[in-house]
Parts: structure tokens; sequence; C-alpha cells
């Protein structure tokens, strides 16, 4: 019985929260459809994808060891995601393939 109610909070908890991110998200699609887009929302639009990357690559670097091996695989994958994102142009693809190789360099 103890089972069944934590799979029915859980539930509940699931259904909850894709409610409240469901909610957060329909607003802006809803107050800013139909309308020009404003130039303050193509630069957000346009620049915050770059800037994140680049606080998730300084963050990765900051605690990395660069004497040690694993400095190594850090730099060998963050070199791979770089030529891979020029070659194909896919950021998602890019780090995909980036975190792929750390991963699999670092078990091996």
């Amino acid at each position: 019985k103890r089972c069944v109610m934590n799979i029915e909070y859980l539930v509940i908890v699931i259904v909850i929260m894709s409610l409240a991110t469901f909610a957060t998200r329909l607003p802006p699609f809803v107050l800013f459809s139909g309308r020009e887009k404003h130039p303050l929302l193509q630069f957000v639009a346009k620049y915050t994808p770059p800037m994140v990357m680049t606080i998730l690559v300084i963050y990765m670097l900051k605690g990395v060891d660069f004497l040690a091996m694993e400095g190594l695989y850090a730099f060998a994958a963050l070199a791979i995601t770089i030529a891979f994102h020029l070659w194909k142009r896919n950021a998602l693809l890019s780090i995909c393939v980036g975190t792929s190789f750390y991963m699999m360099a670092v078990q091996w």
C-alpha cells in the first residue's frame, strides 16, 4: 500500500510541475503573438544562446586541473565540440559529440 501512495504522490507532483512549467512558458507566446517583433526581443533571441553557452563553458573549465589527465580530456572535448560545431553548425549535435567524447575518455 505504501508503494501505491508513493506512486500517486509522484504522479501528482509531476502533473503540478508540468502545469507550472506550461503556465510560465505560455504567456510570452500569447502576449507577443501577432505583433511586430520588438528589437529588444530580437536581441535577446539572437544573443542569449551564445551567452548561455559561454557561461556553461566557463563553468565547466573553472574546476579543471589542466595538468592532470582529466584536464587533457576536458580540453580535447572542448576542441572537438568547437571543431564539430564549425563543421556542422548544429549546437545540439556538437554538444552531444563533445560530451560523449569526454565521458568515454574519462571512463577508459
